[in-house]
């Protein structure tokens, strides 16, 4: 009997507790909300956790790979400086500083003057070689190009060590362009006769590490790729057969020195018999 008026009261406490014990039973009930998470509608998506961490925008930053940046940033750079590299190409060089190219001076007869010297050394100026090729050669523009390009005129920069050949032409009527080769000269013996060597470089190296061989506009272009050049040297050297065959009989060697304090620049042809040599 005891027991069971026991139970019942313990019921009757449980159904209708005491102002203390609920009191400590409905903190206890809010603490415990309280520590678990909100309940989110379905219908209301992620904007709130979205904002809380920083809003889309930072959403969106997060979802990017920096990889894919930076691989894009090289990808528009490699683009930007073959852009630039193709208009500098295409961009002549200013010809006005060789002498005998533009002025309308007599041409001296270098075959002529190279035959009397007997083998003696013998000094051309800058001007005089131009004026020279100026009114004794014209050169043609040969393969698919020859359709519409046209040879405007053949000119050579004197430089300390090195001689510049410039070719200058016009694609269609408007299109200027300029092609040089640097050319430098070495002496070797073969077989007991003194020949000479030429070499397609000349000027500071590209980059610090490769040998010049020429420019094609502004641009330098190494030795190794100037080669293609070759063919239109020989054809130049085609147009004076007997000023080659002096140059190799005698034994001249070619001395550049470039212009300075208005001077022209000369080339000096020393022969293989003379002391100075």
């Amino acid at each position: 009997m005891l027991e069971n008026k026991r139970r019942t009261k313990e019921r009757h406490t449980e159904g209708e507790p005491s102002p203390w014990g609920s009191l400590v039973h409905r903190n206890n009930r809010v603490s415990s909300f309280r520590r678990l998470p909100p309940e989110r509608d379905p219908e209301e998506g992620y904007s709130n956790d979205e904002e809380e961490d920083g809003g889309p925008t930072r959403s969106l930053w997060s979802r990017l790979n920096i990889w894919s940046i930076l691989a894009t940033a090289l990808f528009l750079a490699f683009c930007g400086g073959m852009g630039l590299l193709v208009v500098q190409m295409w961009n002549p060089q200013d010809m006005s500083d060789i002498a005998g190219y533009i002025d309308k001076g007599a041409p001296k007869d270098l075959t002529l003057a190279l035959k009397n010297a007997g083998g003696a050394e013998i000094t051309f100026t800058e001007g005089e070689i131009n004026r020279y090729l100026r009114d004794s050669c014209s050169m043609r523009q040969g393969g698919i190009f020859s359709l519409i390009a046209h040879e405007r005129g053949t000119a050579v920069r004197i430089h300390d060590g090195y001689i510049e050949l410039v070719i200058d032409r016009l694609l269609s009527t408007h299109l200027h362009q300029t092609t040089s080769v640097h050319l430098s000269f070495a002496r070797e013996m073969r077989e007991g006769i003194p020949s000479l060597r030429i070499d397609f470089r000349g000027g500071e190296p590209i980059l610090g590490s490769l040998p010049r061989g020429g420019s094609i506009g502004q641009v330098g272009v190494p030795q190794r790729h100037i080669e293609m050049l070759r063919p239109a040297l020989r054809t130049l050297l085609d147009c004076y057969p007997e000023f080659t065959r002096l140059i190799e009989q005698y034994g001249y060697y070619p001395e550049f020195t470039a212009g300075r304090n208005g001077e022209e620049g000369r080339v000096r042809l020393i022969p293989a018999t003379s002391p100075s040599f």
